[in-house]
């Protein structure tokens, strides 16, 4: 935990614990443009709703980041199951889905004006 803490003060990221925090921040720091990934995991919290992913932006934002090298991805175990049923409609525009058992796709939620930047990032 100790140097997670250290990593997001290198980042610039003030993070809190609170309801809006997904579980798992990821970062690749291996190139001049850091790209950082929040993944909500469906079977704790929930989605990647409107405003978890205001509340990401809002503290990536102030840290400095630039949208497009920030990504917001719900995963889920599989399409079929209840977890995607339940929150799908609820997945926030701009945001990416990813299912454990389909691992080499990932679904885009785009609105036509975002994501092209982050999206050639991940992929």
């Amino acid at each position: 935990m100790l140097q997670d803490d250290k990593l997001a003060n290198q980042l610039g990221l003030k993070i809190e614990a609170d309801k809006n925090l997904p579980d798992l921040i990821l970062a690749d720091v291996g190139s001049d443009q850091t790209l950082i990934v929040f993944v909500e995991v469906v079977a704790t919290d929930g989605a990647m709703h409107q405003r978890r992913k205001e509340a990401v932006l809002a503290l990536t934002d102030a840290a400095g980041f630039p949208r497009e090298h920030v990504a917001l991805v719900t995963a889920y175990e599989d399409r079929e199951g209840a977890g995607f049923r339940k929150t799908v409609s609820h997945l926030a525009w701009g945001t990416f889905a990813w299912f454990a058992s389909e691992p080499d796709h990932l679904v885009v939620l785009r609105d036509g004006s975002e994501n092209s930047a982050t999206l050639r990032a991940l992929l």
